[in-house]
């Protein structure tokens, strides 16, 4: 469990973040890791770490190799400060100044210095690779109006089935150039889209091909003012085909798991299986503003938590009551019942985690924290972790009335932001494509209200890489690994869009 050193501090520099756009187009330059000495060892790891080789000096040694420390007083952000050093040094040997090891301090240092102003050493720094990225739409013949979620059904790459928030789902070719959608699933009926409700999440079970069992997050009707909507959880089952597409069943409908809601907003809702298995969801704090009932550090119900649930149950099983069990690695699975602490919980103390993601490679679970007012949060989360929520908000303090932990009991961000450059995050996915080796391993995020995507590199913060202009309400992962983006466009068409260099 990664916890702070200090939560009221920016940490490890990772919040330094400068946003350059390109006037006329939505393509961004961006730093990526490679490998500048060809040792078959990318800069962010042999270069800009503590593992910095011969081939790449590290003349302060400081853990950083020069090509991408132009800190050169090691405060941790490269600044005026910086500069001042550079410039009394320049024409000079300073071997602490020569950034490209070439023996002489000049006008190529200066260029590298600049790649890296206002930002910070390690990754962040490396030289830039002169690629740029922008989103492509693609799709345009197909009814993507108020799709929230984009995902692939297991052991079929032909085609997308995509979740609509009025409740729908459906299936489309990927084919740049597809038309039309076939409806795999109306349950319009069962949803209410009451200010942030609807549907909002959806999973294919591991063993779809087999059992055609698709699971799905959506917002109903609550019983009075009191308890607006309720978020449920539920399986559905595939019972015909129509040109190779399953089509599920509404009658089939079986409610695994549901939560009222005090609140019509914050109701997080993202659905998947983690590499385990294990069915994981999420949910806000039961919204308004500010966690009024304190439902963040509250492990007695289920609100503002990531969930884990065994949903291997039988007929039998579900027709005595049981949709689901509790994984015994669960950090409270010994409870019976939520009297002291939710059996089902996995992780707590989270805002609105909206959309979260697995790394297909590594199984990590990072989760976009919805922020409050000031800050929006990047986090890996794992079992039984506490990541602060009303204390702190993202990286500084909220409201710490009656938190009575250290700040060693919560778990630390990857990165955030401030509301200057966005105001509510989208989480993505870790990039495992093969078009562009070089990017392998980033985690791609965005955010809803300013259509920034930016890159993380085993968590250092890589800047931005595309500004969409969208209203970017989820990403996208084919099973080749490649990336997407959607914009939910209110009161439009909705638009997805592929993530490719220029």
């Amino acid at each position: 469990m990664t916890t702070f050193n200090s939560r009221g501090l920016v940490f490890r520099s990772l919040l330094a973040c400068v946003i350059v756009t390109i006037s006329g187009s939505n393509a961004l330059a961006v730093t990526l890791p490679t490998d500048m000495d060809n040792d078959t060892v990318r800069n962010a790891q042999d270069n800009c770490s503590a593992v910095a080789n011969t081939n790449q000096i590290d003349a302060d040694a400081d853990g950083y190799g020069n090509i991408c420390d132009p800190d050169f007083n090691n405060d941790g952000v490269v600044n005026f400060i910086d500069y001042v050093q550079l410039a009394a040094g320049f024409l000079g040997t300073d071997p602490v100044l020569d950034l490209n090891s070439d023996g002489a301090v000049n006008f190529l240092d200066v260029t590298l210095f600049t790649s890296s102003f206002l930002g910070a050493p390690g990754p962040s720094g490396t030289v830039a690779s002169g690629m740029t990225f922008s989103g492509v739409q693609i799709y345009q013949g197909v009814p993507t109006g108020s799709l929230m979620r984009m995902k692939q059904a297991p052991g079929d790459a032909t085609r997308w089935y995509g979740l609509q928030r009025q409740g729908r789902v459906i299936a489309f070719d990927k084919v740049d150039s597809a038309t039309g959608a076939t409806t795999v699933l109306e349950f319009s009926s069962l949803v209410d889209t009451e200010f942030e409700g609807g549907a909002l999440g959806f999973a294919f079970d591991p063993d779809f091909e087999t059992n055609g069992y698709l699971y799905i997050s959506y917002t109903t009707d609550g019983p009075n003012f009191q308890i607006p909507l309720i978020s449920r959880v539920s399986r559905f089952s595939t019972t015909a085909d129509v040109n190779g597409v399953a089509i599920a069943d509404l009658a089939s409908e079986v409610v695994v798991l549901a939560q009222d809601q005090p609140f019509a907003n914050h109701n997080g809702g993202d659905l998947s299986f983690g590499l385990d298995g294990f069915l994981y969801y999420s949910l806000g704090d039961g919204g308004s503003g500010g966690d009024p009932d304190r439902n963040g550090q509250n492990t007695t119900n289920l609100l503002a938590t990531i969930m884990r649930l065994d949903i291997n149950v039988t007929q039998a099983e579900i027709d005595a009551g049981t949709t689901y069990k509790i994984p015994p690695s669960n950090p409270f699975a010994a409870n019976a019942d939520c009297t002291v602490a939710c059996p089902e919980i996995f992780a707590w103390g989270l805002r609105n985690p909206f959309r979260f993601t697995f790394d297909r490679e590594t199984g990590l679970l990072w989760v976009g924290d919805v922020g409050q007012n000031a800050r929006e949060e990047i986090g890996i989360i794992a079992s039984g972790e506490n990541h602060g929520w009303r204390c702190y908000e993202g990286s500084i303090t909220f409201n710490t009335f009656m938190c009575d932990l250290l700040v060693t009991d919560f778990a630390e961000p990857q990165h955030d932001y401030t509301h200057s450059v966005g105001f509510s995050v989208t989480g993505g996915y870790v990039y495992r494509g093969n078009a562009y080796p070089q990017l392998h391993g980033t985690y791609f995020f965005g955010d809803f209200g300013s259509g920034t995507i930016w890159g993380l590199y085993e968590g250092d913060f890589m800047g931005s890489l595309i500004s969409s202009g969208t209203s970017l309400v989820a990403f996208a992962e084919d099973t080749d690994g490649e990336l997407y983006y959607i914009d939910l466009a209110f009161g439009g068409n909705g638009a997805v869009y592929r993530i490719e260099a220029n």
